[in-house]
């Protein structure tokens, strides 16, 4: 379901599904699921679908303090 849109100044934009976000990152799609439902990933609904950017994914892998205390503060 991979889909790629160009943004006025050429960066290519990389859709993803549960299925591929999960290969990317390496868990179950029950885990990405599970983190959506929790709001801890990055993501979008196109109606019912759950997708990804692939940037924002990669964003997410890396190590973000606020991110980590953000997600502290929340629980």
């Amino acid at each position: 379901m991979t889909h790629m849109t160009h943004l006025q100044d050429d960066r290519s934009v990389k859709f993803l599904s549960v299925q591929e976000a999960a290969e990317l990152l390496r868990v179950s799609p029950r885990t990405v699921y599970g983190w959506v439902s929790q709001r801890l990933v990055p993501h979008r609904k196109a109606g019912r679908r759950v997708i990804f950017l692939e940037s924002e994914l990669i964003d997410f892998t890396k190590p973000d303090l606020r991110r980590h205390q953000y997600v502290e503060l929340i629980r």
